[in-house]
């Protein structure tokens, strides 16, 4: 008797997390994906010698799946800093403040202490130490309101939050006025503490790839186009058959309506503007009069990600400031972005473009409000849906996500048998 096959509909990392857990479980997969390669947004293009991630892009090793899952030492991945560098411009002239983690880098943070009201360093010690105390899945309990009104109860001032955790979440979030659910605060602030933000040698796209290579290349085909009709009938190219039992692993074009945007520019640069391998935050961030939320250079952390000699410099503006200055096109974006990154670094008329990149559903929206579980039921009579938006916007939320769809998929085989 043949073993079940499950068909997935959906390459990104939570179809293929899907199908490995179905394989481990002894049920066979058939993974179709409609672009012509796999990893949905955890893709990496190489442009002239670059490694691109789509969208700037980190790989968290706090969180659970990372700890338990990934081998990070085998994606030969290397850490950012922890902490980060703000940029603020004061009569015309840029300064940089680096913020290093006090709790990791006590020595390196002493300069904070005349830098920083006291009660805002006293409001991020209590933070800090209030989430270290919560299980990963106990960030997902109490209160739904937003994210800035979460850090406000902790005595942090707008002035701190404006120049410091607004550009930062902002760029993990995808939305500028910290209006996230606070519980996703809580898991993405806990998990960073306790991990690192690294980047694997190939770039990001190393992962889904890993995951795909143990699946088997030949039980995904790509370039081909499938929907769900019901929980067993699969439209393939026209082609409608009914089988064991169908999963969809993206969003439907309705819930893509709802996610979050963003913009995102990619310069080779003949020298790192910022050595250090920090995050470089835009302290002057403001929706409506700027917008670069922040600036990485992935080649400082990760030498693979550009030719010996240049670096590679990544800008990224988020899709509400961009609406907000009207940027609707690569060109308006690029225009801008060299705009204000001229006033912090002269010489970026030097810098060559090398792609500038819109992903328009890169994030389910999560606002204050709303309850947001670490993971969610599936319907036990609907059609099996998993990825982020079924979850939380992080790659864990997808993990979830994928792990629930599995579950339900294997007591649904094993009712009927």
């Amino acid at each position: 008797m043949s073993k079940p096959t499950i068909h997935i509909i959906g390459s990104g990392i939570s179809g293929l997390r899907c199908a490995e857990i179905l394989l481990e479980s002894g049920l066979e997969v058939k993974i179709y994906e409609k672009s012509e390669r796999i990893g949905g947004r955890m893709k990496t293009d190489i442009v002239d010698g670059f490694l691109l991630d789509r969208g700037f892009h980190v790989m968290q090793t706090g969180y659970p799946h990372s700890k338990s899952e990934i081998d990070f030492k085998s994606l030969e991945a290397k850490a950012f800093n922890p902490g980060a560098r703000i940029i603020n411009t004061t009569s015309g002239k840029p300064k940089i403040t680096t913020y290093s983690d006090p709790f990791r880098r006590p020595f390196s943070s002493f300069k904070l202490l005349g830098a920083e009201r006291w009660s805002d360093l006293i409001g991020m010690a209590k933070l800090r130490v209030s989430l270290s105390r919560m299980s990963i899945k106990k960030t997902f309990s109490g209160g739904n309101a937003s994210t800035y009104e979460y850090l406000r109860k902790f005595g942090l001032s707008d002035s701190f939050i404006d120049r410091l955790l607004r550009p930062l979440f902002a760029g993990i979030f995808l939305e500028s006025k910290l209006d996230t659910n606070e519980r996703l605060f809580r898991f993405i602030f806990s998990s960073m503490s306790r991990g690192d933000m690294v980047l694997p040698r190939k770039g990001v796209g190393a992962y889904p790839n890993r995951l795909a290579k143990s699946i088997g290349f030949e039980r995904i085909a790509l370039s081909t186009s499938a929907f769900a009709d019901d929980p067993m009938t699969i439209n393939v190219e026209g082609q409608r058959k009914t089988v064991d039992q169908v999963v969809v692993a993206h969003p439907s074009p309705s819930e893509q309506k709802s996610m979050r945007g963003v913009w995102t520019v990619y310069f080779d640069s003949p020298r790192s503007p910022v050595p250090g391998k920090f995050l470089l935050l835009n302290g002057d961030y403001e929706v409506g009069k700027t917008a670069i939320a922040h600036m990485a250079v992935p080649s400082d952390v990760q030498p693979s990600y550009a030719p010996e000699g240049r670096s590679l410099v990544v800008a990224t503006i988020v899709g509400d400031a961009a609406a907000s200055l009207n940027l609707s096109n690569a060109e308006a974006v690029e225009s801008r972005a060299r705009r204000e990154i001229e006033q912090w670094f002269p010489d970026c008329e030097n810098w060559k473009t090398l792609d500038v990149q819109h992903i328009s559903a890169a994030l389910p929206s999560h606002e204050g409000g709303i309850d947001l579980p670490f993971s969610r039921p599936i319907d036990e009579n609907g059609i099996i849906t998993c990825g982020d938006h079924m979850a939380h916007a992080s790659m864990q939320g997808a993990i979830n996500s994928a792990e629930s769809a599995a579950n339900e998929v294997i007591r649904r085989i094993q009712h009927r048998g």
